[in-house]
């Protein structure tokens, strides 16, 4: 199940480096910005306005064309009248992006539904300093101007054009715990209850899946349902792997290498988090059931990404070191 960080529309990539589930801890200043602008940021968003819009329908944002846009910059175009934006916390937004070039509307959040979830935490301070600054301190309901110079396109591919997006906090909380890995005795517990999914196969080997009526478990159950007598798989290890997936909720198949008519291969630490820490340490040969909490699997699900709850059956047929 490979790892998508942020949303399908490209005019998201800007932010898509800013989530992660984990992150180095980092040291230094965590105080709110008074002014609501990245330094360099002012002379980008002269003419910019935002007007109109609200939480479920994008604004209108007009400017001069073009922006001239030299590097990263961020300024708060609207002030929210909510709580301020503290450190650490994460907010929800949405977004509309148009082309720094003519001003032509690119696509936005708003008609996708649900806001999108950033946290303005020391990642997002490392990765994107100008963001953090303007985020931190702004209120709930604030309309932020973002930029960066488009990436180089590479060989062969067409070049994007610069972007301005507009960001609105629509809230701001404290991020949820962050799940732990269930002990053998706690996913035992769990079985023996009848609170965990249950397989049968068809003629093809196939999975097929029962998930029962409770709540599933907020942290990561890993279940061997048949141990392997292969190697252990390290979590730099790329894996081959014969797999389905479900959504816990209403129990919709969302993949399946079986339909496929063959196993993934993928490196172990480039999937969803709940997929490295369950079956790093499991042995080629395993057969292995995972419930997935949501932080661990798409916090931010977008367009054609499952949400809330997964459920695996995984069969491990191959690994090849790392190199």
């Amino acid at each position: 199940m490979r790892k998508v960080l942020t949303t399908s529309l490209a005019l998201t990539l800007v932010l898509s480096a800013c989530g992660g589930p984990t992150t180095d801890d980092l040291t230094g200043d965590s105080s709110g910005n008074s002014s609501g602008t990245s330094a360099g940021a002012a002379e980008v968003f002269d003419t910019v306005t935002v007007s109109g819009g609200s939480d479920e329908e994008a604004p209108t944002v007009e400017f001069e064309a073009p922006l001239d846009i030299t590097g990263v910059a961020a300024k708060t175009l609207e002030d929210g009248d909510g709580d301020e934006v503290e450190a650490g916390e994460q907010i929800r937004y949405h977004l509309v992006s148009l082309n720094a070039e003519d001003g032509e509307a690119l696509g936005d959040t708003y008609s996708q539904g649900e806001p999108q979830v950033l946290p303005v935490d020391d990642m997002l301070k490392e990765q994107d300093a100008e963001l953090y600054e303007v985020l931190t301190g702004s209120k709930v309901g604030a309309q932020v101007g973002y930029t960066r110079p488009a990436p180089e396109p590479a060989e062969g591919q067409q070049a994007t054009p610069e972007q301005l997006i507009v960001l609105k906090v629509i809230s701001a909380e404290q991020p949820p715990p962050e799940p732990e890995v269930l002990s053998p005795e706690e996913v035992g517990k769990l079985d023996e209850e009848g609170k965990l999914p249950t397989f049968t196969f068809g003629e093809d080997g196939a999975p097929a899946v029962t998930i029962p009526e409770n709540e599933p478990s907020e942290d990561l159950v890993v279940k061997v349902l048949k141990e392997g007598t292969g190697e252990e798989v390290a979590e730099s290890d790329t894996i081959t792997a014969k797999y389905s997936g479900w959504r816990w909720e209403d129990g919709e198949q969302f993949d399946s290498s079986y339909e496929r008519g063959e196993p993934a291969e993928f490196p172990l630490n480039q999937v969803i988090t709940g997929w490295t820490k369950g079956l790093a340490g499991q042995k080629v040969g395993s057969q292995v059931l995972l419930v997935i909490p949501e932080p661990w699997a798409y916090p931010n699900a977008s367009e054609g990404q499952p949400s809330g709850t997964l459920v695996f059956f995984v069969e491990i047929t191959g690994k090849t070191a790392a190199e």
